[in-house]
């Protein structure tokens, strides 16, 4: 899941948990587990890319110059931030209010 950069900081400094975070200057990167997008409305800003993967160390030697860096390795053995407090940490931070049903396809809208 990915966010600009300067959100990206924000969200990381406020989460409790956090999982792999991956970097450039101007894109974060969250692992999420699988699904995580299923009838949750993401802000606009973010983006998420179904299928994803990260690749092994000779790819990434191979690309090197375009290849995000890792800024934040998990304490514990999962690479996954938990979804829901990173989809509500970043809801916050851009002030949209959190929606998510099944089938609601109507995307999030501005917080009162």
């Amino acid at each position: 899941m990915g966010m600009p950069a300067d959100i990206g900081r924000r969200v990381m400094r406020c989460l409790p948990r956090i999982g792999c975070v991956f970097a450039d200057d101007r894109q974060w990167w969250w692992i999420v587990p699988s699904g995580s997008h299923i009838d949750v409305a993401w802000p606009p800003f973010t983006s998420y890319a179904v299928g994803a993967y990260v690749t092994g160390r000779s790819a990434a030697r191979a690309v090197r110059s375009r290849q995000p860096r890792l800024v934040h390795h998990p304490q514990d053995d999962s690479p996954y931030t938990p979804p829901i407090p990173l989809y509500f940490m970043t809801c916050h931070i851009a002030g949209i209010r959190p929606r998510w049903s099944p089938g609601d396809a109507t995307g999030p809208t501005r917080a009162l």
